[in-house]
């Protein structure tokens, strides 16, 4: 049987990091191989590609791909893709997923919290504080630290999570094995034997002004929550904001004082809506896993047991009046509150429409809201 990483790998050489063509493809021919068998006619009525796509797609063949494969391979590079069960999850609710992924490491399993932390290179004293202490805080409760491996805040999180002795990734806007930013190769050598580099792009790969914003969205996309611990009003950081924003994701950031060029953006987030971080407790509340697993069990030792045939309430079964959206995600549903991309998920939703369909049910008196967007029968 072909191995089915050869032909994302075909196609992310024909479209690029980036591209939110491969939904669209996905939609249309049902998988990349169904879309490379096809061949060019194929793809000129199907309107989804450019001549220039669709050139480099006829020129394109699974032995040039195979060959990449095998080289990322030699240097100890893994490569998945989408249709492998240990590409992450909330990567594949992304508007733009990326056909393929390089990483060095291990991945975290697929219901780690991941959490990114973004900021500033050239942050203050207490940015570097800030970033350390919470970083080192998430790691202790279990959490993945995730950023980007760029001096200042980026380091100080991977740093603080490593101190913890937790486990960080760490998303390149270049290949893996490209010498960028040689200062922090030590680093990166130790986040790949305690969690994971990342990248998108091919080995050998170098990185440009056009690489980092594309690399943004997998920063973001790979986690929950973004959190901006220090950057200035037009940061590169809040790129990833956006990106964050535009996946339906959580955005927090650490509030600096009001003469702090360097957190004006950070501030602004905060008046924008984005929550405020004083702890990495803020963070957690909004969040199910080891931290809310615990605190729930000592509440329910003290509650009193509800018998069975009463627990489950008398709207359980789904009406027929509901939306085929809000239909797949009440079968979602269990007596245990569940995080939204989990049900996301489960329901075969974007992140967005099982919102909408929460919000449906909630009007119909079928869902139980907990904190950090977690629901229930």
């Amino acid at each position: 049987m072909e191995d089915s990483r050869l032909y994302w790998l075909w196609l992310q050489h024909a479209l690029g990091p980036g591209s939110t063509k491969p939904r669209k493809l996905l939609a249309h021919y049902g998988s990349v191989q169904n879309c490379y068998e096809s061949g060019p006619e194929s793809w000129k009525l199907a309107g989804i590609f450019t001549p220039v796509e669709r050139k480099r797609m006829a020129e394109g063949t699974l032995e040039q791909a195979d060959a990449q494969l095998r080289f990322a391979q030699s240097l100890g590079q893994s490569v998945i893709c989408p249709d492998q069960p240990e590409f992450p999850i909330l990567l594949r609710e992304i508007p733009s997923p990326p056909c393929v992924l390089y990483y060095k490491g291990t991945l975290p399993p697929a219901d780690a919290l991941c959490i990114a932390m973004v900021g500033t290179r050239r942050a203050t004293p207490d940015g570097l504080a800030a970033a350390d202490r919470l970083s080192y805080s998430l790691a202790k409760a279990g959490v993945v630290v995730v950023s980007g491996g760029a001096l200042g805040i980026d380091s100080a999180c991977h740093r603080g999570a490593l101190r913890a002795g937790g486990k960080t990734l760490c998303i390149l806007g270049c290949g893996i094995d490209y010498n960028y930013l040689m200062k922090n190769a030590p680093l990166r050598e130790t986040i790949s034997q305690n969690g994971a580099l990342i990248s998108e792009y091919p080995p050998n790969t170098p990185s440009s002004v056009h690489s980092f914003p594309i690399r943004n969205r997998l920063i973001s996309g790979l986690c929950a929550g973004t959190v901006v611990v220090e950057a200035a009003k037009k940061s590169g950081a809040l790129i990833t904001v956006s990106a964050a924003i535009e996946q339906g994701r959580d955005v927090f950031a650490v509030p600096g004082a009001m003469v702090n060029e360097a957190a004006r953006g950070a501030n602004e987030l905060i008046r924008e809506g984005a929550k405020p971080v004083m702890s990495a407790q803020d963070i957690l509340e909004e969040y199910p896993g080891r931290y809310w697993e615990e605190t729930e069990k000592e509440n329910r030792q003290s509650m009193p047991e509800v018998p069975t045939e009463q627990a489950e309430p008398e709207f359980s079964k789904t009406p027929e009046a509901l939306s085929p959206n809000a239909e797949k995600l009440y079968q979602a549903l269990r007596a245990n509150p569940r995080h939204i991309t989990e049900l996301a998920w489960d329901a075969g939703l974007s992140v967005n429409h099982a919102l909408a369909a929460v919000t449906e049910l909630e009007l119909c008196g079928r869902v139980h809201s907990f904190s950090g967007r977690r629901y229930s029968r």
